[in-house]
């Protein structure tokens, strides 16, 4: 037996392979880490790409709104935020002209404790912190349509400021290729109008992981920040431990494309051909929630070409203490028959914001069978919505080699980080 570990949020979830099965393990390509945080974080925002210093750029009285990542994501916030405010205060910004607005986009909002958790106890103390609502229309400004008859409608706060930085961090993203640059208000600030006309049907066919370039999601995300006025990005790209291997800041666009490079070189991973059961690891905090968790599967199907060969099965061990996350999407799964009826119902009638978890659960159900594990929803609520469950990852390892012993499986330790190329077959 071959001994193999994933993650399941914090926890490191142990399984075996039989001996003569074939099995190939994707991971990331190693790149170095840096020593160093917080002095990486410094000199990135000191030194912007394609920008001036934040310093030089700011005046006296201007209000600042800084928008920072949610709950869902994990990134050094807690050092990010005091070397910006700092930067600040040298162009001569004052604290009460800060305000800090979390990007939950369609997600719940985060807590107070979890606001110190995420930015530290003297970030929180000293400044004011808001969950962005993407349903309070007395919250949101309208700024018009966007080229292709997009509503361009964001956080009145974020309107309203002189100055918009945003943090972030690049990896893949389904619909984006890469999250970053200017997604967070794009989208993270955006109004549910804004998120809806973005997340449909249409724009969801067209768009695949790891691809910026030809991307019309990708190019509405640069018109709205234009509209806006984004005026500064810190992103980073890090590890599935959330180890940073770089830190870029400056230019919205710029600075994410070279962002991207250094992501690209570190997730995209070249295989020989298509598996018959993938087993997808989640790390924290996507573990949360089966919304977050469930992107698990997106590598083995959205990428260039499908992971997971057809009538194949992804394996997703998730905690899910959280529950399903955003409710829509359930209620829609739960009252149709099967992946066809969802995608056509998708087809015909659209969905809200946050709903379309639904329509890529059924693309990838069409195409594969999802067994979540080791989690907290009940079987027969994840049945409800078209999955299937096993009560730990070996059972449903070993459930899927007694159907096929002479199956094909691949690993990915960290299956919402590597992105795997499949060249072959």
């Amino acid at each position: 037996m071959a001994s193999h570990t994933v993650p399941n949020g914090n926890t490191a979830v142990h399984f075996t392979i039989p001996e003569g099965i074939d099995a190939t393990i994707v991971e990331t390509n190693p790149l170095p880490r840096l020593a160093d945080p917080a002095e990486a974080i410094r000199r990135a925002i000191l030194n912007p790409i394609g920008s001036p210093r934040l310093s030089e750029r700011v005046k006296p009285g201007q209000k600042v709104a800084i928008i920072a990542t949610d709950i869902t994501r994990k990134l050094p916030e807690e050092i990010i935020l005091p070397i910006l405010v700092e930067e600040l205060g040298k162009g001569g910004i004052r604290g009460e002209e800060i305000t800090i607005v979390v990007a939950t986009g369609t997600h719940r909002p985060n807590t107070p404790v979890e606001f110190v958790a995420m930015y530290g106890e003297a970030i929180c103390s000293r400044f004011r912190v808001i969950n962005h609502n993407a349903w309070a229309p007395e919250g949101l400004v309208d700024l018009g349509r966007s080229r292709n008859g997009i509503p361009l409608v964001v956080n009145r706060q974020v309107a309203e400021a002189d100055i918009r930085i945003s943090t972030g961090v690049i990896e893949t993203h389904l619909f984006a290729g890469y999250s970053g640059g200017v997604k967070s208000v794009a989208v993270g600030v955006a109004g549910e109008a804004t998120i809806g006309a973005t997340h449909n049907y249409a724009m969801m066919k067209n768009t695949r992981l790891g691809q910026i370039e030809n991307n019309p999601f990708r190019d509405f995300l640069t018109e709205a920040a234009t509209a806006v006025g984004l005026d500064f990005i810190v992103n980073v790209i890090q590890t599935g431990n959330k180890e940073l291997v770089r830190v870029v800041a400056g230019d919205p666009v710029e600075a994410f494309r070279e962002g991207v490079k250094t992501a690209r070189a570190m997730v995209e991973v070249e295989i020989d051909r298509p598996g018959d059961i993938v087993i997808a690891g989640v790390a924290y905090p996507k573990s949360r929630d089966l919304y977050q968790a469930s992107r698990a599967a997106n590598t083995s199907f959205f990428g260039p070409r499908p992971v997971v060969k057809k009538g194949g099965v992804i394996l997703i061990p998730a905690g899910c203490e959280d529950g399903f996350g955003h409710p829509g999407y359930v209620d829609w799964m739960q009252h149709c028959e099967g992946p066809a009826a969802i995608i056509q119902y998708a087809c015909d009638s659209g969905f809200a914001p946050g709903d379309q978890k639904a329509l890529i659960l059924a693309w990838i159900l069409e195409h594969a069978r999802i067994v979540v594990t080791d989690c907290r929803i009940a079987p027969a609520e994840l049945a409800a919505i078209h999955l299937e469950s096993a009560p730990t990852l070996q059972a449903g390892i070993d459930a899927e080699l007694k159907k096929r012993p002479d199956a094909r499986v691949i690993i990915i330790p960290d299956a919402l980080l590597a992105l795997p190329i499949v060249r072959g077959e």
